[in-house]
């Protein structure tokens, strides 16, 4: 009888104990589940990233949700540098180099481990070390800060205009793909930015508007590049040294007289020389100019190099898009050079306003294989 009495209050005692912990915190059922619930809660929104120092991984809140450029913020890295971070094809520093990212570009996350974070940013795909990055809300508030609304050409021969409207002069073209910075958009134009921070407008109706981030970049494309602009510089001094060369030695060379006209200018009168003439002597490629200026001159074509150059049935580089598209890619050192001496008044064929291949018969000032008359 003792021994169950003991076990009667000992039963008793737990049943108080149970009671006073449900009357404070609820049934022992619901003590539990919080329990559970809390525990879980411990556990979302986190991501690693590596730590360097101790090859261990540490957890990084992202706390926001959203997303910026189309990477959501939970897959977004983006480089935390002065100037560039190298990007590897393995996750060590003796991986092989195969591309930069830079200063405020981000990618996506793709892999993690060991300190290292494999991204896809733009072309490149690779490894970068997480001492050069930043994560979650930190990234998300950077990339948010520097992101970019992209206007994408959707055709050949995009005009930008100085006004919103089809009348206004025309600033600029250009080609399929072609990007711009879109400043904002209003029903039927996108204001856009040029690099040098004129504005103008172009057709909502030919572009798409994009959100977008800086992107890294291949060993392949930087040397193409470094490539292309040592080039360039060659053929300009070159050009240079022609240009004054032929001034000097050329007793057949006249001034018609400069005409005025700015960068745009140049360059679209560049891509028609190129596309005209790109494989002629220095020369001819000044007299194709020449001829477009003579045409203003005559007031017969147009008032403006644009106009001219885009006159009905006149070029037919122009009415095909590939007087844009040079454009677009940039013209050629000594095109632009025998541009600028054309604007100039240099001219080798006097007033003429026509060119045509050597083999068409007419008569006239043979430069290279076209006449000119």
């Amino acid at each position: 009888m003792k021994a169950k009495s003991k076990m009667h209050a000992l039963a008793m005692l737990l049943v108080a104990i149970l009671l006073t912990s449900a009357s404070v915190m609820g049934s022992v059922q619901d003590v539990f589940a919080k329990t559970i619930e809390f525990k879980i809660d411990l556990g979302e929104n986190k991501k690693t990233s590596g730590n360097t120092s101790t090859g261990k991984t540490n957890t990084v809140t992202a706390s926001k949700k959203g997303s910026v450029a189309g990477i959501s913020y939970d897959k977004l890295a983006m480089a935390n540098v002065t100037e560039a971070v190298n990007v590897r094809s393995e996750a060590s520093e003796n991986g092989k180099l195969i591309g930069k990212l830079y200063r405020d570009c981000g990618g996506t996350i793709l892999e993690q481990k060991s300190g290292w974070t494999k991204i896809k940013t733009g072309e490149l795909t690779g490894w970068v070390k997480d001492d050069y990055l930043v994560f979650g809300d930190e990234a998300a508030k950077l990339a948010s800060s520097v992101v970019e609304k992209t206007a994408v050409s959707k055709t050949s021969s995009l005009r930008v205009r100085k006004e919103p409207n089809t009348d206004s002069e025309v600033l600029s073209l250009l080609g399929e793909g072609d990007t711009i910075e879109a400043v904002s958009e209003d029903g039927e134009w996108v204001k856009v930015e040029f690099s040098d921070g004129d504005i103008g407008y172009v057709s909502a109706e030919y572009v798409s508007v994009e959100d977008k981030i800086g992107e890294g970049e291949t060993i392949e494309s930087i040397n193409a590049k470094e490539a292309a602009q040592k080039k360039e510089k060659a053929e300009a001094e070159a050009a240079e040294r022609k240009s004054k060369q032929v001034l000097t030695e050329s007793a057949g060379a006249t001034n018609n007289g400069a005409i005025t006209g700015d960068v745009n200018d140049t360059a679209l009168l560049a891509a028609l020389i190129q596309a005209e003439g790109g494989n002629q002597p220095y020369e001819g490629q000044v007299s194709i100019g020449t001829v477009v200026m003579n045409r203003l001159r005559s007031g017969r074509y147009g008032n403006t190099i644009y106009s001219v150059i885009y006159a009905k049935s006149q070029f037919g580089p122009a009415g095909s898009g590939q007087v844009a598209r040079i454009y677009a890619a940039g013209p050629k050192a000594s095109c632009m050079q025998a541009a600028a001496d054309a604007m100039s008044g240099v001219s080798y064929i006097g007033n003429a306003t026509h060119f045509r291949n050597v083999s068409s018969g007419y008569s006239g000032v043979v430069i290279g294989s076209h006449v000119f008359w």
